[in-house]
């Protein structure tokens, strides 16, 4: 009787095995990649609100979300400083609604710089 030597068989065993495996890192690593994507398009599309004719209550939502992207501190603390000098869009009228704004947009920039985020 002729027997299959040793390391055919564990090669034979072995391959596949190595194979599920290089392919579940590769899906992993897909998986992370994605999720990175979908946060960095998320971020953009928030900051496409202070940018746009929705309401007041929209970009106050939008400035206290902010607080989520810790990877983009350093922007939102420098977009922060510079929003309540940008000239105002002529649908912000009744200034108390603006300086709502700029009071959230101000207290996102403290709660970076004070070392919350």
């Amino acid at each position: 009787m002729n027997s299959v030597p040793l390391w055919v068989t564990l090669i034979g065993v072995a391959a596949p095995l190595i194979a599920i495996a290089g392919s579940a890192v590769a899906f992993v690593i897909k998986l992370f990649l994605d999720r990175a994507e979908r946060r960095r398009n998320q971020f953009f599309e928030l900051m496409q609100f202070f940018d746009s004719d929705k309401a007041i209550a929209t970009k106050l939502a939008a400035a206290y979300e902010l607080r989520r992207f810790i990877e983009h501190k350093e922007f939102i603390i420098r977009f922060c400083n510079k929003f309540p000098n940008l000239t105002r869009k002529p649908n912000e009228v009744g200034g108390s609604t603006v300086e709502y704004l700029q009071a959230e947009i101000l207290a996102t920039r403290d709660y970076f710089e004070k070392g919350t985020g």
